[in-house]
């Protein structure tokens, strides 16, 4: 099994990434030959994926920007065939830009299901969500908007919270508020 060498809420940059794990820079599912892990990166700065932590795992969104995404395709197989491909998982955060946070190695808890999220040209589309949870289990930071205590919790307060978010940081970014004062 691949050790990193990371505390959980260690925050790095994307360099270290690249260094440490031997993956590429680009995108939130980097897959390593050499190291054989896979890195997924939630960027909630980003808005476009959908990433939510629910009674404490976390539903993370598949690869592809637009268009319906595939199981088959990619890194998608990989995380989907984590539990028996001997890939070992990492998940980083990202709170704030440029500081990815180190939240462990992951599994999946339960099957991969599908959802509709916009895409990047702002059409739904069909995307793969894969529950995913660190193992051991750990407490590390989380953005509180995007946790819930059980499904019921985010049926009652999560639909609309990627819409508030995105506009929480647009208006943080004319104030020029310091992301670690935001909340």
């Amino acid at each position: 099994m691949f050790n990193p060498g990371l505390k959980i809420g260690q925050i790095i940059k994307n360099a270290d990434i690249v260094g440490i794990f031997k993956c590429g820079n680009m995108g939130g599912m980097r897959r390593s030959r050499t190291t054989n892990t896979l890195v997924i990166v939630s960027d909630y700065t980003k808005g476009l994926y959908h990433d939510k932590w629910i009674g404490g795992v976390l539903h993370y969104t598949g690869m592809g920007k637009s268009g319906d995404q595939d199981i088959h395709w990619a890194q998608n197989a990989t995380l989907a065939e984590s539990d028996y491909n001997g890939v070992d998982v990492h998940l980083f955060e990202v709170i704030d830009a440029g500081e990815y946070i180190y939240c462990g190695r992951i599994e999946l808890v339960s099957k991969p299901y599908t959802d509709v999220q916009p895409g990047e040209d702002g059409n739904d589309r069909k995307v793969w969500m894969f529950p995913i949870r660190p193992v051991p289990d750990n407490d590390v930071k989380k953005p509180q908007m995007f946790v819930f205590k059980d499904m019921d919790d985010y049926e009652n307060r999560g639909k609309n919270v990627d819409d508030e978010y995105t506009k929480m940081m647009a208006a943080a970014k004319e104030k020029g508020t310091p992301s670690h004062l935001r909340h």
